[in-house]
C-alpha cells in the first residue's frame, strides 16, 4: 500500500455506519415512552424494520386518524363477514400471515428470531393472544362500537399498575382521571346494571393488553424490535390452531365471502398498524393521543353503517367518559 503524497485529495469523511440505526433508535424510544401507544400488538414495534422519515406534524395527525379508522373497520370486517366463524379460527389465520410476514422480514435482515430473554418474549406473545382472542370474541357479541371503546380503555390499565410495576411517575389528577375512565368503562360493562358476558371478556382483553404493553416496555431495552414483533403473532399460533381443529368444520371458510373477511382484517391490521408507527414519528404524543381516541368513534360510525347499531345514551356517556380521561391522561406531565 503507498503512502499518501500532498497531490493526493483528502480522505473523505465517514459517516458513522450507523446513523440511521441510531436515528430509529431515538424514533422507537418515543414510541416506548409515550402514552399515545393505545394498541398493543403489533403497535408497539413495527418502526424497528423502517426508516425515519418524517414529514410534519400535519400529516401525522392525518396517519393517526387513518390508523384509527383502519383498526376499527378491521373490527367491522371480522363481525360483518365473519360473524359465525369460531374466534380461534380469526386467530389462527391473522397469526399465520403475521408470523409468515415478520420472520421473512426478519430472516432477510440477519434479526434473531429466538432474542435474549425467550421466557419475556413468550409471556408477551401469551399475553396478546389473550389480547387478541377476547378482542375478536367482544366483536362478534357486542356492538361494534362498545367493542372497540372496551379495546381502547388498555392505557386506563396501564396507568394504574405502571406506577407500581415500573416505577412511573404519576401526573396531577392522575387517579382521578383513573377512575372517571373505569365509571367509563362501567356504563359499557354494564349498562342496565347487569353484566354482560362478552363485555367482560372485551374488558379482559383490554386488560391483558395493558399487561402486554408492560412487557413491551422492558423488552424494548434489550430485544430488536423485530424480535418482539415475530413473538406476537407466533405464540398465537398453537393454542389458536388446536382450538381451530377442535372447531372442526365451523372453522373452514365457506366460500369467498369468509376468505375475503379473513384476507380483510390481516390487510387493515397492516394498514393500520404502518399509519400508527409513521404517525407516531411526526407528530407531538399529546396530539397523537388525541386524534388516536377517533377510534371508538369509528366504531361507531361502522357499526351504524355496517349493521345499523344506534349508540345508547349510557354507551355514549361511557365513551365520552373514556375518551376524555384518557387524553387528560395522556397530556399530564409526572410531578
Amino acid at each position: 500500500m503507498r503512502s499518501q503524497t500532498p497531490d493526493d485529495p483528502p480522505p473523505a469523511p465517514q459517516q458513522p455506519a450507523k446513523l440511521s440505526d441510531e436515528r430509529r433508535a431515538a424514533a422507537l424510544q418515543r414510541i416506548w415512552s409515550s402514552r399515545s401507544l393505545f394498541l398493543t400488538g403489533l403497535a408497539d414495534v413495527w418502526e424497528g424494520v423502517k426508516r425515519e422519515r418524517p414529514r410534519g406534524e400535519a400529516a401525522g395527525l392525518v396517519l393517526m386518524v387513518f390508523s384509527a379508522a383502519a383498526f376499527a373497520l378491521m373490527g367491522a370486517f371480522a363481525k360483518y363477514l365473519l360473524p359465525d366463524t369460531p374466534t380461534q379460527a380469526v386467530v389462527l389465520s391473522r397469526g399465520v400471515l403475521m408470523t409468515s410476514l415478520c420472520v421473512t422480514m426478519a430472516l432477510r435482515k440477519g434479526v434473531p428470531v429466538f432474542g435474549k430473554r425467550p421466557g419475556m418474549l413468550l409471556l408477551r406473545g401469551l399475553l396478546g393472544y389473550g389480547a387478541l382472542s377476547c378482542y375478536f370474541f367482544s366483536i362478534q357479541h357486542l356492538p361494534l362500537g362498545d367493542a372497540v371503546l372496551l379495546q381502547y380503555s388498555h392505557p386506563v390499565f396501564v396507568a394504574a399498575v405502571a406506577p407500581f410495576l415500573l416505577s412511573e411517575r404519576t401526573g396531577k389528577g392522575h387517579w382521578a382521571m383513573i377512575g372517571v375512565a373505569l365509571a367509563g368503562v362501567a356504563l359499557i360493562v354494564g349498562p342496565s346494571g347487569e353484566l354482560r358476558r362478552a363485555a367482560l371478556v372485551g374488558l379482559t382483553g383490554a386488560m391483558l393488553s395493558g399487561f402486554a404493553y408492560m412487557t413491551v416496555r422492558q423488552l424494548a431495552r434489550t430485544e430488536h424490535p423485530l424480535t418482539i414483533l415475530v413473538w406476537f403473532p407466533l405464540a398465537t399460533l398453537p393454542g389458536s390452531l388446536i382450538a381451530t381443529i377442535y372447531a372442526g368444520n365451523a372453522a373452514i371458510p365457506h366460500g369467498p365471502r369468509e376468505i375475503a373477511g379473513h384476507l380483510l382484517v390481516f390487510v387493515t391490521a397492516m394498514a393500520g398498524q404502518f399509519a400508527l408507527t409513521q404517525g407516531l414519528m411526526r407528530a407531538e404524543a399529546a396530539r397523537a393521543t388525541a386524534v388516536s381516541m377517533t377510534g371508538p368513534a369509528f366504531g361507531m360510525l361502522f357499526g351504524l353503517l355496517f349493521f345499523g347499531t344506534h349508540p345508547t345514551a349510557l354507551s355514549l356517556a361511557g365513551t365520552a367518559l373514556v375518551v376524555a380521561a384518557l387524553w387528560r391522561l395522556a397530556r399530564a406531565r409526572p410531578e
